[in-house]
């Protein structure tokens, strides 16, 4: 009997099903500075959406691995949460809430939604102005500007400027620009450059705190046009993190408007002075929180409410006579009702009165426009004729900027109606938010349950590793600790998502069907990454027929092979007698060798790694597995028939890629489709990267097939061939190895030795700003 055989035997067996995990669910933990009276938990779905949860749903998701029947998991939920779950509470609460949020399902192979939030005031038309790698790219260039004493700098020197606009020029200099066609358009070319850095501030502020921002984008708002940065990620952030990503474009609108004026006051070009009039009018539309813009988001991470408009039905029902307050709103705290309510009694008024103006008029607005609209027509094919190319221009935008507010509003005026209707199907049957699910309230008496850590005791924070504050708690003698950077803040959890606990032996199986792709270097630092932040025994097993490498890459110990340990086995009966065939790295991830003997003719085959592996089970937690190119080969198919989990390796290349997705639909189409579901996508990036490849499409493609997909920058360490570890690498190699090692964690709970997984009609969060 195999070893796996065992595990499926030794599972407690009670009676229902097994509630699944989603495949590619994130569990990030708590929502930082939440403005509930219970604590708020956050969770990614695969299609990158965010999801509020209670801390009794969170724990639901993360104990439904598909092993344990609904009477398992109420058992362990209980254990977790501290209060007695019923299973058929269990239930419930999957089918209602969950289910519907694309997270669990009630048993394995049920269908789950993967319902968007759809608001109404949201954007349309839109689409990507700049890939999610550009952003990137531009967030960490522009990160610094976030330390302290520049900010204090920027702040000050716009102060200053403004002041000397006050007190030395007229009004009428600041819209000198305004007379002449050129000078407008180059107004609005300067404005437009504006607006993209203003996007730039979000990226970056989201890039100082630790997220990594998604693409920029162009839309229209409304009737308005306007860039979006997504910023999703920043939800993991704490509520300063969030702020910071909130006021980053309003910041960034600072740092135009410093270097508008110092250059005008080096060149003296009036568009410049225009500019930052125009800039500053940008900052106040912008912090107005009644619909989507930074004020909206900023009051939101302000109050600990991502989404106040989801809280807009029941703050009214709340104020109604003769009504009780909403659940949702019982939930809030005290200050956080306060300041939602208010802000519910100003938003919904002005926007009730704004649509209704804009209804009123629009039949007089729309004559105008074709009126107008042919107008401007003539007049451009005049200009142009007349060789007048910057007013024909100046009249071209004309034309847009009275034709987008149109379609703005044609769809915010559909998008009204469909939710209208949408509402009336759904009044008999609609559910709350996931987040607003009223945890179970029993009246059981206090325990000794409550004596947690978190409740009783004030905590320190922990000393900082790293920069400045480091030095500062060094040099101070440990009497001055103004506790780690937000970086490190998001490293350290990292690390303990990393850690999360095994439930029994995993083994983790690193494909590629192209040489070159980095597979034999993507084992070896994952086995790094994970010993050195794991207490659990991890081994690297070389399971290339060919003579792999992978000895190669750590200080060699034992000269012995896999096939020298497959032929004594029946001598190693301890972890001591095993520990002779493998070589230990400084991180504590022993390797175990392929054959290298030329003499050999006869490969090792399909019982034989199976073989070994069963051992290997016995003895380590973390079995990592690095496999030639062959996929038909008897050995790797045996060895994929062991494998709990898979990590597909490919280079930055579009066959390489093309082969990476080629191996996962051999995967489906010969029964390990659970395995793809589970899987993690590498990119090998080199240090020339190709000029016409869209890397974000590839990284999208395996996004929405895998749990996941991690991009490894070239470092100059992984091309030496030779013996490295951790610390030879460059920081953003050494976070990018953290991130693959916490994806390939959050697969542990999952078993595929059931059938496939799959997963409260929640509130998500809508990450663009």
């Amino acid at each position: 009997m195999t070893t796996n055989e065992l595990a499926r035997n030794t599972v407690p067996q009670y009676g229902g099903p097994r509630p699944s995990r989603a495949a590619g669910v994130r569990l990030l933990g708590r929502y930082e500075g939440s403005g509930f009276r219970d604590e708020r938990y956050l969770a990614a779905r695969a299609d990158r959406q965010m999801v509020l949860l209670t801390k009794l749903l969170y724990l639901i998701v993360e104990y439904a691995d598909g092993r344990a029947s609904t009477d398992l998991l109420a058992d362990r939920v209980s254990r977790a949460y501290g209060r007695r779950l019923d299973p058929a509470d269990l239930v419930r609460l999957i089918e209602e809430r969950l289910a519907p949020s694309g997270l669990v399902a009630p048993w394995n192979g049920a269908p789950i939604g993967q319902k968007r939030a759809d608001p109404l005031l949201a954007l349309s038309l839109r689409g990507i102005l700049m890939p999610t790698s550009a952003v990137r790219v531009v967030g960490r260039i522009f990160a610094p500007l976030f330390h302290l004493p520049v900010i204090v700098g920027v702040l000050g020197a716009a102060v200053s400027f403004d002041v000397w606009v006050v007190t030395q020029l007229q009004v009428t200099d600041v819209f000198t620009a305004l007379i002449s066609p050129a000078g407008v358009l180059a107004v609005l070319i300067l404005l437009l450059a504006a607006t993209l850095f203003h996007e730039f501030g979000h990226a970056a502020g989201c890039t100082y705190g630790g997220a990594k921002p998604g693409p920029i984008g162009v839309g229209i708002y409304l009737w308005i046009p306007a860039f979006y940065t997504n910023v999703t990620s920043a939800y993991r952030l704490n509520r300063a993190g969030r702020l910071r990503t909130d006021l980053g474009g309003v910041y960034f609108n600072s740092v135009f408007i410093v270097i508008a004026g110092a250059t005008y006051l080096w060149t003296g070009w009036a568009p410049l002075l225009t500019l930052v009039f125009l800039s500053h009018l940008e900052i106040v539309q912008q912090l107005l929180p009644v619909i989507r813009f930074d004020g909206y988001y900023i009051l939101g991470d302000l109050a600990g409410v991502p989404n106040l408009f989801g809280h807009v039905r029941p703050i009214i029902r709340s104020l109604l006579p003769h009504r009780h307050d909403d659940p949702a709103v019982g939930q809030l705290r005290l200050r956080t009702r306060v300041v939602v309510t208010a802000w519910v009694l100003v938003t919904v008024p002005t926007l009730i009165i704004g649509l209704a103006v804009l209804t009123w008029n629009a039949p007089r607005y729309l004559a105008n426009l074709l009126d107008r609209g042919t107008q401007l027509l003539t007049e451009v094919e005049a200009l142009f004729a007349a060789g007048q190319i910057g007013a024909a221009i100046l009249a071209i935008l004309s034309l847009l900027a009275i034709t987008l507010p149109v379609a703005g509003l044609s769809v915010v005026l559909t998008k009204s109606v469909l939710h209208a209707v949408r509402a009336i199907r759904a009044r008999q049957t609609a559910l709350p938010p996931a987040e607003e699910e009223p945890m179970d309230q029993d009246n059981d008496p206090p325990t000794a349950a409550a004596f947690t850590e978190d409740r009783m005791l004030h905590r320190r924070p922990p000393p900082p590793q790293h920069g400045w504050r480091h030095g500062l708690y060094y040099v101070s003698s440990g009497r001055i600790n103004v506790g780690p950077s937000l970086a490190e803040q998001r490293e350290q959890e990292r690390i303990e998502r990393v850690r999360k606990p095994l439930r029994g032996p995993r083994r983790v199986v690193t494909l590629s069907r192209k040489g070159g792709a980095g597979k034999t270097t993507t084992t070896l630092m994952l086995g790094h990454t994970l010993a050195t932040h794991r207490g659990d025994r991890v081994v690297a097993l070389d399971a290339n027929p060919d003579a792999g490498s992978l000895i190669y890459r750590v200080r060699r110990e034992s000269p012995a092979t896999v096939t020298n340990l497959l032929g004594e086995r029946d001598l190693i009966t301890r972890y001591a007698d095993l520990r002779e065939y493998t070589s230990q790295a400084s991180s504590r991830l022993e390797v175990i060798a392929s054959d290298d003997d030329p003499t050999i003719s006869q490969a090792l085959g399909d019982r034989d790694y199976r073989a070994v592996l069963d051992l290997l089970t016995q003895h380590y937690n973390l079995i990592l597995v690095d496999t030639g190119t062959g996929i038909l080969d008897s050995a790797i198919q045996g060895i994929l028939r062991e494998a709990d989990q898979i990590v597909v390796v490919m280079p930055p290349a579009l066959d390489g890629a093309r082969v990476a997705a080629g191996t996962l639909d051999w995967l489906d189409q010969h029964g390990h489709a659970d395995l793809v579901s589970s899987a993690v996508a590498v990119i090998n990036t080199t240090r020339n990267r190709q000029r016409w490849l869209q890397l974000d499409e590839i990284e999208n493609h395996f996004s929405s097939r895998c749990a996941g997909t991690v991009r490894i920058p070239w470092d100059p360490a992984l091309d030496s061939g030779a013996a490295i570890d951790l610390n030879d690498l460059r920081p953003s190699t050494r976070d990018a190895y953290l991130e693959l090692a916490e994806l390939v964690a959050d697969g542990f709970t999952l078993n595929r030795w059931t059938p496939s997984s799959v997963t409260d009609q929640s509130t998500t969060i809508q990450g663009v700003s």
